[in-house]
């Protein structure tokens, strides 16, 4: 398996899950980098046929981290967010 994930460039890169490995260049060993999620997932099936072409992993829709293995997004209105970073966390509480 793998998943994309967009860099602060906009380019994307590909990582080979669970353990977070990014794809090389069987080649020359350097790091890919694509200009778009459809390139990407082009040169994966393309090198990994039979497998299931990456998924965009999930990032908070506030700090905009990606969550880990260990991390669990909470959805909220459609969006995913760290537990602290939701919407009903951060809701002030009404005083009587």
């Amino acid at each position: 398996m793998a998943e994309a994930r967009q860099l602060k460039t906009g380019r994307w890169r590909l990582y080979k899950t669970p353990d977070l490995f990014p794809a090389r260049d069987r080649e020359t060993g350097a790091i890919l980098t694509f200009s778009s999620l459809t390139e990407a997932r082009q040169w994966w099936l393309q090198h990994n046929p039979g497998e299931a072409p990456p998924h965009e992993a999930i990032k908070c829709s506030k700090c905009g981290a990606y969550f880990g293995r260990d991390s669990t997004p909470t959805l909220s209105g459609g969006l995913y967010y760290h537990p602290s970073h939701s919407p009903e966390f951060h809701r002030p509480s009404r005083r009587r």
